[in-house]
């Protein structure tokens, strides 16, 4: 037992040993690394050419293909073709019964033409709102000139009256107390005026509200009045017999709510007995649309809201005060029609439905004549049978050209740009590479956007197209032909594309590994040899290649920089000991 103890205690001295020995050449290595300063190598810049591409993959496919699809439910009548046959441009591939499409497209032309007639409807509504607008605006203004005249009129009597009250009141206080006639003092003047002109405010105050009141709920029985009827005319009729026969009530002095409510009914009655009120443009049945609006004038308290107006002895002051009410109500309805808003949506309208019937009228012809091949090619895909009732969710027929290839490949927001139509490309598959050139690059974008960070990181490392190698990422439809082909190349097989997008001759670079990318930009390690330290430098890079960067400011030609900086350093500046690589 003594002897395993002492072997155990042995081991664990040695391994101590060791662990220091260990210790003591990791803290002499460090202290002579921090003398002699961190290895790097260092690179020279110099001029060189920049051939830059966009690398994509992408899939092989016809370098002319149509798919054949309906717009509706139709039913098929015959199929001529079927997966595998060769047909030439002209050929007819598929025959269709279009009877039940006579049904839609009557119930198309019917929308179209019910749209037509309510376009047309608005405008002529609309023109004559304007002119009723314009024609109120004038008497409106006539009315406001009427009243500031009568305002005139009343203050000038009440002036004269109060003056020869004043000096009535005065000679009676004289001959009272036996005291010469005086003229009043300036205090005793200011002080009548003052009490005068108070008064007065106070009734052009209630006068005002009192105004406002009825205004208020005369508009407010105008736009009740658009429930009852959607004919512009006869809206503007009854409008103006209700307001007039109300006007003329009040400033006869009634403000009994429910007598005024029965003497509208009356005077709506009777228009529709003359035929002055057509009751056939009415939306409810003409005794029903009388009671609405009795009910709708009796709910006005009239004897509150015109309190001042009617209790004024100027009833021509009062009638034109009322006029002005029923004016500015009438004013308001119509300006409102005169919106040129329910015009534009009945013109949209109009565009919808006739774009819907032209369409579908266009398909019917179509399919009259059945799916005709646009050109020479190949059956590819067939989705229907004779007999079968397909709508625009089924697959109909393909039809590609197998004779020349194409390669169709997703260009993202950051290679767009530098993609032209007829730059040449290279299409490389597993059996060999082929020359090819962009022939089309779609208008809009496709797919999501989810991706588009892998395209920024990608740009900045001189990676292009990462989004096209996922799902989700938004892109650019680009296709690139292959004019001359071979039994290798299979659509439908996945192809790697390079396009060339620029050449750059003779521009200062600095290699790809030289550069460390952040989020602030792009830096180099410049080698200062005069203190043997190197500092962390940004720069601005334009061009790139596979293997280098066009480097457009923050370097010139000779100088030095670290070829391959390590990713830990701390410092931005440090002493370096150059080695060779």
């Amino acid at each position: 037992m003594a002897t395993v103890k002492k072997s155990k205690k042995k081991i664990i001295v040695a391994v101590c040993i060791v662990l220091v020995i260990a210790i003591a050449a990791g803290a002499i290595f460090g202290i002579s690394r921090a003398n002699s300063g961190e290895e790097v190598s260092l690179y020279t810049i110099a001029t060189d050419d920049i051939y830059e591409t966009v690398s994509l993959t992408g899939e092989v496919s016809a370098g002319t293909e149509k798919e054949y699809k309906v717009a509706t439910v139709a039913t098929v009548k015959e199929v001529f073709v079927k997966v595998g046959d060769k047909v030439k441009k002209g050929d007819v591939l598929a025959t269709f019964n279009v009877e039940s499409l006579d049904s839609q497209i009557s119930s198309l032309r019917s929308s179209y033409n019910d749209a037509v007639n309510s376009y047309n409807n608005s405008a002529k509504e609309q023109k004559v709102a304007k002119a009723k607008a314009d024609e109120l605006a004038s008497q409106i203004n006539a009315t406001e000139r009427q009243i500031k005249k009568l305002n005139s009129s009343v203050n000038t009597t009440a002036k004269k009256k109060t003056t020869a009250k004043r000096t009535t009141t005065t000679k009676r206080a004289t001959t009272a107390e036996n005291i010469p006639t005086v003229r009043p003092s300036r205090a005793t003047t200011t002080t009548t005026t003052t009490t005068t002109t108070t008064t007065t405010s106070s009734s052009t105050s209630s006068t005002r509200a009192d105004f406002d009141s009825l205004t208020e709920a005369l508009t407010q029985l105008n736009e009740n009045l658009t429930r009852l009827t959607n004919d512009l005319d006869t809206l503007a009729t009854m409008t103006e017999i209700i307001t007039s026969t109300i006007t003329e009530l009040l400033a006869s002095g009634t403000i009994d709510s429910d007598y005024i409510a029965k003497q509208v009914g009356n005077a709506l009655s009777q228009a529709m007995r003359d035929g002055i009120i057509d009751s056939s443009k009415l939306l409810v049945e003409s005794g029903v649309a009388v009671k609405m609006v009795e009910s709708a004038v009796s709910a006005i308290d009239f004897s509150s809201i015109t309190s001042t107006l009617v209790n004024s002895k100027n009833v021509s002051l009062t009638a034109a005060e009322l006029q002005l009410a029923a004016q500015q109500a009438q004013y308001a309805i119509y300006s409102a029609q005169a919106d040129d808003s329910i015009v534009k949506a009945q013109k949209q309208a109009v565009d919808t439905s006739k774009k819907a019937l032209d369409a579908l009228e266009q398909q019917k012809k179509d399919m009259e004549e059945g799916w005709i091949a646009s050109f020479d090619g190949t059956i590819t895909e067939v989705g229907i049978e004779a007999g079968v009732q397909i709508t625009a969710l089924t697959t109909g027929l393909k039809l590609e050209n197998l004779d020349s290839m194409a390669v169709k490949v997703s260009l993202s927001e950051y290679d767009l740009h530098k993609v032209k139509v007829g730059m040449p490309a290279e299409i490389t598959t597993a059996y060999g590479n082929y020359e090819g050139e962009v022939a089309a690059i779609a208008p809009t974008a496709t797919g999501g956007s989810s991706s588009n960070i892998l395209d920024s990181v990608g740009s900045m490392a001189g990676i292009s197209g990462l989004s096209s190698l996922t799902d989700s990422g938004a892109g650019v439809e680009c296709t690139i032909t292959i004019p001359e082909t071979d039994a290798n190349i299979v659509a439908g097989f996945d192809a790697n594309v390079q396009i060339e997008t620029g050449e750059y001759l003779g521009v200062t670079v600095v290699p790809n590994e030289s550069i460390k990318l952040e989020k602030t930009g792009s830096y180099v390690y410049v080698y200062n040899e005069e203190d043997g330290t190197v500092t962390k430098t940004q720069i601005e890079t334009g061009a790139v290649s596979d293997t280098s960067y066009e480097v457009k400011s923050g370097l010139k030609v000779g100088d030095k920089i670290v070829s391959a900086p390590a990713s830990d350093y701390e410092e931005d500046t440090f002493k370096v000991k150059v080695v060779k690589k």
